[in-house]
């Protein structure tokens, strides 16, 4: 047992799922009595919502790092709630032909520090990354073409977000409270802004808001900074903090 224990801290432990090794009978195959004592996983096969909630359950406070790399995800998505609330969760990889980063799908993964979104995603799902207050950085890749309500909401470490050609719609407070941007680029392919889509991004001091934006929500940057320099053409008042 201090054999696997030592094994599992060190190399982390790589297992395997199938239609009928689900990830408790995985993880007991290798002699692992306590999950709580694995740190490193590297999971193949196909992960189901079950073994998801395995992991939140049983592992949430001492899994660091989570290779789905080679792993199987149902209809390619991280779907709704997947590794919501893993507080010790410092980096995590999802598989190269996922479409979809689901609502709350890392939501309140505090000590998350970057994540790599692969360029076949195409939806970055509501509160997807909401309250992941560690992350300092995350790749946007031109595949994305939405970026949902509160989508990376409360990520007071982001220092920067590159915005890329694809995206379309920014939803409503979808970087709400992200106080540590100073500078956003919002390309030319976005045609919606939601409500209060920046508010509280105290750090920003400028962004440029391009022609191709036709649906503008109220209160985009209530609470930023009153000195900061919006760029716009084509817009009302009611977008821009209350100070202007």
């Amino acid at each position: 047992m201090m054999f696997n224990f030592l094994k599992t801290q060190k190399d982390g432990l790589t297992i395997r799922l199938t239609t009928e090794k689900r990830i408790d009978e995985a993880l007991s195959k290798e002699g692992i009595e306590d999950p709580a004592t694995i740190t490193k996983l590297t999971i193949s096969g196909t992960i189901t919502r079950a073994d998801f909630k395995y992991i939140r359950k049983k592992m949430s406070k001492s899994l660091q790092e989570l290779d789905l790399s080679n792993a199987i995800l149902e209809e390619c998505k991280l779907k709704k709630g997947a590794l919501s609330r893993c507080v010790a969760l410092v980096s995590v990889t999802i598989p190269d032909n996922t479409v979809e980063i689901g609502e709350s799908a890392l939501a309140n993964c505090i000590n998350l520090k970057t994540f790599t979104i692969p360029n076949t995603v195409t939806k970055i799902g509501e509160l997807a990354f909401w309250g992941c207050t560690g992350l300092t950085s995350v790749n946007i890749p031109d595949s994305v073409t939405h970026i949902e309500f509160r989508a990376f909401n409360n990520c007071p470490g982001l220092t920067s977000i590159e915005i890329p050609n694809s995206v379309i719609k920014i939803g409503g407070n979808a970087f709400g409270y992200c106080t540590g941007l100073t500078s956003v680029n919002i390309p030319n392919s976005v045609i919606e802004i939601g409500n209060a889509a920046f508010s509280n991004c105290t750090g920003l001091t400028s962004v440029n808001i391009p022609e191709s934006v036709t649906k503008m929500g109220n209160w985009v940057f209530e609470g930023c900074n009153p000195d900061i320099i919006v760029s716009s053409q084509k817009h009302n008042s009611n977008t821009f903090p209350e100070s202007q």
